[in-house]
């Protein structure tokens, strides 16, 4: 798990960035003695978690956009 590509190439997070920001470190993954299937999902669910939160961010930036107009 390095980082995770968001909907533009440029931006780039680090997937153990998100997962402290919730409290889950490394160790605390080690602990859980995942799978390489299981930890790929995390992977997959942190990388669609920035997608999104990079949608609501544009979506926000184009509501500002059209309310002041």
């Amino acid at each position: 798990m390095g980082t995770c590509a968001v909907t533009r190439p440029k931006v780039s997070v680090s997937c153990w960035a998100v997962l402290n920001h919730y409290g889950i470190s490394q160790e605390d993954l080690k602990k859980l003695n995942l799978s390489y299937d299981e930890l790929y999902i995390i992977y997959k669910t942190v990388q669609q978690h920035e997608q999104i939160r990079e949608f609501l961010k544009n979506l926000k930036n184009r509501v500002a956009i059209t309310t002041e107009e």
